[in-house]
């Protein structure tokens, strides 16, 4: 009996850490997502700036 506990304790011990890891990474992934999105905004802005001058 004791050992069938142990082995669904560590069963939902396994699941749980496997949950937070998908979690981790999908975080991880989005965020650099969202980085990369602003730096190209920002990248866009200095191009136009630039350009601007450059008329002038």
């Amino acid at each position: 009996m004791e050992l069938l506990f142990m082995f669904i304790v560590g069963f939902i011990v396994f699941i749980l850490a496997i949950t937070a890891i998908i979690i981790g990474v999908t975080y991880r992934i989005k965020s650099s997502s969202d980085d990369l999105k602003e730096e190209v905004l920002n990248l866009k802005k200095r191009i136009n700036e630039l350009e601007q001058e450059k008329k002038n």
